[in-house]
């Protein structure tokens, strides 16, 4: 009985040394309280009432400390306690004598040991921190947590330099201290060594995936000159998806879409790496890089076979402006496991395959499946498949079937098809008032508006047949016509002179940028004129010819938004021509 006295006297002593600050206070009530001290002390910091609180977490410390059965979970729990309600309370130093007495009895004991460290730090108290930090390394020799949460914490403070001596420590006593990638590659960022950080990230992601958020925050800020060496470290075998995904959030981030795509696009096949692409496919959707989520949600419809990525997928083609992949999509026999039944999928591509056939301007083949399917279409469906037809006839310059298509629909209103249609029939009033509400940002429609914001006139007939020689790709026909009107359209002519040597074969372009620069100076084709007709020439090997042009440029037009670019094209040129 006196050896078991003896052997547990002093542990028992400095269990009873726990609550000395506070045991007047606990004998002063009147009666003890009642119900679990834990359950009491979160009630109580729910309610802002440190006092009670502090005093509660203190009874379940000592009851966690009882000889014999300690419960280091509670014990963990009372200390966060502590530390959350003296931190509130501005008295974060009343937990340093706490946590001391607590490690007398459990001297190694993680969350004691990080609750010291953290408040010594918090404190400023230096020398009692690095005293801790080397106590804990003793205690734990083999243990990254002392490296870990001491570098950490000297981070917190913006010590980057104190935290790279001891990431060095851990690596000179733990070898590569591969535990603490993690923390070696927020050092390195907050070093600006870019480089370093890469590897470490890419080695902390294989146990660490939660840390792909962070290695996005930190490398996105690297500069220009060291991205290329980032994407090699990033893209190093083997293959592992958090590094390349990483890598692919990167390359969106630096405005390299088509390299996002490929960082993750060649990873092994398999469920994550699905995944993964859909994810992928779902964030080029959100920033519009439809081509890279053609491909993506393609890459997942090769996997799976699902409707879903097969809709995606077209849909992405057709706003990329890639009408006959599209339909290719569109037709693609079904496979895989979630291949369903064929007629349901046919009736959920059918407005995609119609728009894809409009976009190609194959409105009688449009105009056959939609009348095929019409006995299955309510009519909700049937009418909203009417607008791709009526593109198609559009695009197909068939201005009287494109009318017919409309009527009944609700496209009698809509901005786009109404403009058009008056363009085509001369009526600029109301194609200028319609195309410049239209929602779509189309070539052609680009094309439309820059001539008729340049002309005044409300009605000019000649122009919608040269819209409608163009929709009918005779694009020679088109420049002749908008030729001819510039003699009859005043002060517009420089405009349509432009939108004709854009048209016209390249030998005949020369001959209109002459005119332009020529005839109408001041206008703002005359720099536009000169830059191109300086770029044929320089494509068509007249090198000194093409100088001269971009000369006279820089010359004429020196405050122009053009003229960067013709200084760039002149710097180019005068490496490659010899003096005179």
């Amino acid at each position: 009985m006196a050896r078991r006295l003896r052997k547990h006297g002093r542990a028992a002593l400095v269990a009873a040394m726990l609550l000395a600050p506070t045991r007047v206070a606990i004998f002063a009530q009147a009666a003890p309280p009642t119900g679990d001290p834990l359950t009491r002390a979160l009630e109580a910091e729910d309610k802002r009432n440190t006092a009670a609180a502090s005093i509660a977490y203190r009874e379940v410390l000592q009851g966690a400390l009882t000889l014999g059965k300690t419960d280091g979970d509670r014990v963990a729990l009372a200390l966060l306690g502590l530390e959350r309600v003296w931190v509130d309370a501005g008295q974060l130093d009343s937990i340093v004598p706490v946590v001391s007495r607590v490690l007398q009895l459990r001297p190694s004991d993680p969350t004691a040991r990080s609750v010291q460290l953290r408040a010594l730090v918090t404190m400023g108290r230096d020398v009692d921190a690095r005293e801790a930090y080397m106590n804990w390394r003793r205690i734990a020799p083999n243990d990254a947590a002392p490296y870990r949460e001491y570098a950490r914490l000297l981070l917190q403070r913006g010590r980057a330099l104190a935290a790279d001596s001891v990431l060095a420590e851990a690596a000179r006593y733990m070898g590569a201290a591969g535990a603490l990638s993690g923390e070696t590659a927020q050092l390195n960022i907050a070093l600006q060594r870019w480089v370093p950080a890469a590897v470490a990230f890419r080695d902390a992601l294989t146990d660490q995936p939660w840390l792909e958020t962070a290695a996005l925050f930190g490398l996105q800020r690297a500069p220009a000159t060291v991205r290329d060496s980032i994407r090699t470290v990033l893209n190093a075998d083997p293959a592992r998806l958090g590094p390349r995904r990483l890598l692919s959030s990167l390359e969106f981030a630096w405005g390299e879409p088509r390299r996002a795509w490929s960082a993750i696009s060649t990873l092994p096949p398999g469920d994550s790496t699905t995944g993964a692409w859909r994810g992928f496919a779902e964030r080029a959707e959100l920033n519009e890089s439809w081509l890279v989520a053609r491909d993506a949600w393609t890459a997942v419809l090769d996997k799976s076979g699902d409707l879903e990525s097969q809709q995606r997928a077209a849909d992405a083609a057709l706003r990329a402006g890639d009408a006959a992949g599209a339909l290719t999509l569109v037709r693609r026999k079904a496979s895989g496991p979630n291949k369903g039944a064929d007629s349901t999928r046919t009736r959920a591509l059918l407005g995609l395959e119609i728009a894809a056939l409009g976009e190609l301007g194959r409105g009688d083949e449009a105009q056959q499946k939609l009348d095929d399917a019409a006995r299955k279409l309510d009519p909700d469906t049937r009418a909203a498949l009417a607008r791709p037809l009526v593109g198609a006839w559009l695009r197909a310059g068939d201005v009287a079937r494109a009318r017919t298509a409309m009527q009944g629909s609700d496209l009698v209103d809509d901005d786009e098809m109404v403009g058009w249609l008056a363009l085509y029939d001369g009526d600029l009033l109301t194609a200028r008032k319609r195309l410049v509400r239209a929602a779509s940002s189309r070539p052609e429609l680009v094309d439309a508006l820059g001539i008729l914001a340049r002309t005044r006139v409300e009605t000019l007939p000649g122009l919608g047949e040269a819209f409608v020689l163009l929709a009918k790709r005779d694009s020679a026909g088109a420049a002749v016509r908008f030729t001819r009107l510039a003699d009859s359209v005043g002060t517009a002519a420089p405009a349509f002179l432009a939108q004709a040597a854009r048209l016209s074969p390249r030998a005949q372009a020369p001959a209109l940028f002459e005119r332009i620069v020529r005839d109408f100076p001041r206008s703002p084709e005359a720099p536009e004129a000169l830059l191109a007709w300086a770029r044929q020439l320089r494509d068509g090997g007249d090198k000194a010819g093409a100088v001269t042009k971009l000369e006279q440029l820089l010359v004429d037009y020196t405050t122009s938004a053009l003229a960067p670019q013709a200084r760039r094209d002149l710097e180019r040129l005068k490496g490659t021509v010899p003096p005179s």
